[in-house]
């Protein structure tokens, strides 16, 4: 168990003053679910700050009582520094293990002053500064460094606003920084470029692409994203996710583009003793009377593999992993999921397109 890592995660679906999305909260419980496994992040569920609004939160909220805020996250996360410091207090030699997550879902913008800002739930259009932007605080947190490492990642868009200033935390610098912190992070789309949600018919079931591509990456992506030692590291994992996110958000105006910030002497681990895994036979199953070529792109695939489809069914052996199956021909047929499937560990099954 990693005692001395904390996390504060925060997703926001409900927007009164702007617009709703319908992933976001979800993506930030399945992010908190990563961090509590064993498997996964392996951080102590008492150290994990899950900020967001309930159901009825969000039926019920107008823009003056819509949660959460600025409040609430800073809250969280000056309950999380203050425990982490009361530990290195106890024991000097703590520090070099500790480890801060915020995890932020939901509407963002790329304010003055910042690259990055996630909208609180109480934003409005002359309310912009109702926001939590990374580079102030993680600029604080590189300052005060009660963690070694601060790990951000931020799904939202970073759409330029340049009349809103980027605001840092109430927090101040009470101790001197005893070594230099380890900061890593994610970014779900370069600078000036919106993030988008994969829509399902059940909203609980829609999430943001870039949060998808993390927690695939971060769980080992079938072998994607483990390195010969059997870890994910902060290098493999920014190489996993900018592929992925890219190749699912191909088709929109403006394609996804995942971007990373590495200010680290050595990659920041967060997954080890994983191992490679086998491959399962999959059938591909096409429209009926569906001819032509296929290009199947995805985990361990580097080069062009195109199938000569003649049938409904086509049978492929592939490692766990997210694929997806484009047509040669523009006229082909939408597939389903945009071709989009994932392959897990343990079978392989069928495929519908």
């Amino acid at each position: 168990m990693n005692d001395l890592h904390h996390a504060v995660v925060v997703g926001i679906n409900r927007y009164p003053a702007i617009s709703d999305l319908q992933g976001a909260r979800g993506d930030a419980g399945r992010f908190r679910d990563w961090l509590v496994d064993p498997a996964g992040g392996n951080v102590p569920e008492s150290n994990v700050a899950l900020v967001t609004a309930t159901e009825r939160d969000e039926r019920e909220a107008d823009v003056m009582s819509a949660v959460p805020t600025r409040e609430s996250v800073n809250r969280a996360l000056y309950r999380a520094h203050c425990a982490v410091r009361a530990a290195v207090e106890r024991d000097g030699g703590a520090w070099a293990d500790t480890r801060l997550y915020v995890f932020l879902a939901g509407h963002g913008i790329a304010p003055f002053g910042g690259d990055a800002a996630l909208l609180m739930a109480n934003a409005a259009i002359d309310l912009l500064g109702n926001h939590i932007a990374v580079r102030p605080y993680l600029s604080w947190y590189e300052s005060a460094s009660p963690f070694h490492e601060i790990v951000f990642f931020a799904d939202c868009c970073r759409t330029r606003f340049g009349g809103v200033t980027a605001f840092g935390p109430p927090f101040t610098d009470t101790t001197e920084a005893p070594d230099k912190v380890e900061a890593f992070v994610g970014y779900a789309s370069a600078l000036g470029d919106p993030a988008y949600e994969q829509h399902e018919p059940d909203p609980d079931q829609s999430r943001g692409h870039f949060t998808s591509a993390l927690l695939e990456g971060l769980r080992g992506a079938g072998g994607g994203t483990v390195t010969s030692e059997g870890q994910v590291t902060s290098d493999s994992l920014a190489d996993y996710v900018r592929r992925h996110v890219l190749d699912r958000t191909t088709r929109e105006l403006v394609p996804q583009e995942a971007r990373f910030l590495r200010e680290t002497s050595t990659p920041i681990v967060f997954a080890e003793g994983l191992q490679g895994v086998g491959s399962y036979p999959v059938t591909l199953r096409f429209p009926a009377g569906f001819r032509g070529r296929v290009e199947l792109r995805g985990r361990g695939i580097t080069a062009p593999c195109w199938l000569d489809i003649a049938g409904a069914d086509h049978v492929e052996a592939l490692v766990p992993g997210l694929y997806k199956a484009v047509p040669e021909s523009l006229t082909a047929p939408d597939f389903t999921d945009g071709g989009f499937f994932e392959v897990v560990t343990g079978g392989g099954g069928v495929v519908q397109f």
